[in-house]
């Protein structure tokens, strides 16, 4: 075919007397101005069908300024002009988007904002369109803490959209200032009292054992549901391992697995019939290893049965690491557990225990000499060195007895 093509470069093959109609293929026959001529199905270059000849010339021109710029024809081009939607679906296919990820964008393009053709879906508005004004209007209509989680994937994805010349420019930014800024959030402190987790456990039915999983393994909830037999190792040490994909760091991670998770682990293994379940089967899935989507209706009526307040399943997370901090582990060794990326995170993330306060201090004026040890601890000749050592191991013990019955 000659480089200007009075059909759009687009032909068939089928030979039919009425080939622009007939339902075959659609090819596309080019040759760039430099490189070798191009011969492809043009249904299989862009991913579907095109509904008629004049479609399929405009499919046939986008798909060729995308082999001229080394670009994948079924991926969105500079000019697509696509809506959020398009946009996110796009970002998410692209980088594997972390489940948290996933799981915000229907929320998002679900969201119905003030627009100047009248309110409509934040998913349907045309990604160029979306200003600073009209990502302030979407906050507007979200929760602080899911619309902070969801402003920080659009400018992930503006970010992107711009590097790829989807868009020109992003609506967080004015040039190099930063024009949309996270709000604020109070840190959540929220532990469990005594009593509140045999009360949890009690009342968790189905959550039983995702509940002690999480407590034991500070894993998010959609590491845990996600969590697949093959990422669960005895050998050469017991270990969940975790894959990046899986992660919201985007790093792999292990985390050690306990006695107390080892008998979950076990009750789970075998299907109803007997038979250890395959690798690729949910650990915290059904009983025959299906995944489990959603367990946000299980956990509201479990706190209520529980007569548990505002206690979210998250919080199981910070209390796993919390206890493990009062009971001595390092705080590195904390970070790597739960993935954090620096250790400044995981130290102000956690809320340690606040029963040993007081016996803390006291032993620490012990040593310093400042108050007279306890009668009770004193039994030694040598009053200030005997005490504080005594203090130290019963503070010890009774921090690896709380770990225990944690």
């Amino acid at each position: 075919m000659a480089r200007h093509s009075r059909t759009g470069n687009v032909r068939k093959l089928c030979g039919c007397k009425g080939w622009k109609a007939c339902a075959h293929p659609w090819y596309l026959d080019f040759r760039p101005a430099r490189g070798r001529r191009v011969r492809r199905n043009l249904d299989e270059l862009i991913g579907y069908h095109a509904r008629d000849f004049d479609a399929a010339k405009r499919e046939a021109e986008r798909a060729k300024v995308a082999i001229r710029d080394n670009r994948d024809p079924k991926d969105l081009q500079p000019g697509d002009r696509p809506t959020l939607a398009q946009l996110l679906e796009e970002y998410q296919r692209r980088l594997g988007a972390s489940l948290n990820d996933a799981a915000q964008i229907p929320a998002i393009v679900r969201t119905i904002v003030p627009a100047p053709a009248g309110a409509i879906a934040f998913g349907e508005w045309t990604a160029t369109e979306i200003t600073t004004s009209a990502i302030e209007a979407f906050r507007a209509q979200r929760p602080k803490v899911a619309g902070n989680r969801n402003l920080a994937l659009l400018r992930a994805m503006f970010n992107w959209a711009v590097l790829r010349r989807l868009v020109d420019q992003s609506p967080f930014r004015v040039g190099h200032v930063a024009a949309v800024k996270l709000a604020r959030e109070t840190s959540r402190t929220r532990r469990l009292q005594p009593g509140e987790e045999e009360r949890l456990l009690l009342a968790a039915n189905s959550l039983r054992d995702l509940v002690i999983a999480a407590l034991e393994t500070g894993c998010r909830k959609g590491e845990l549901l996600s969590l697949q037999w093959h990422q669960v190792r005895f050998f050469p040490r017991a270990e969940l391992f975790l894959p990046a994909q899986k992660t919201k760091a985007k790093k792999d991670r292990r985390v050690p697995l306990s006695s107390a998770l080892r008998t979950v682990l076990e009750g789970r293994r075998c299907d109803p019939a007997g038979e250890p379940l395959p690798a690729d089967a949910y650990v915290f899935g059904d009983e025959i290893g299906r995944s489990r989507r959603s367990i946000k209706t299980a956990w509201r009526l479990a706190c209520g049965r529980a007569k548990l307040v505002d206690l979210h399943f998250h919080d199981l997370r910070r209390e796993a690491g919390s206890r493990w901090m009062d009971a001595g582990v390092p705080l590195a060794t904390i970070q790597r557990w739960l993935g954090h990326h620096d250790i400044s995170q995981t130290s102000t993330y956690l809320s340690a225990s606040l029963g040993g306060d007081e016996q803390d201090m006291r032993a620490f004026e012990q040593r310093i000499g400042r108050v007279e040890p306890l009668p009770n601890v004193a039994q030694s000749a040598e009053p200030e060195r005997t005490s504080a050592t005594s203090t130290d191991a019963a503070m010890f013990e009774n921090a690896e007895q709380n770990h225990t019955v944690h």
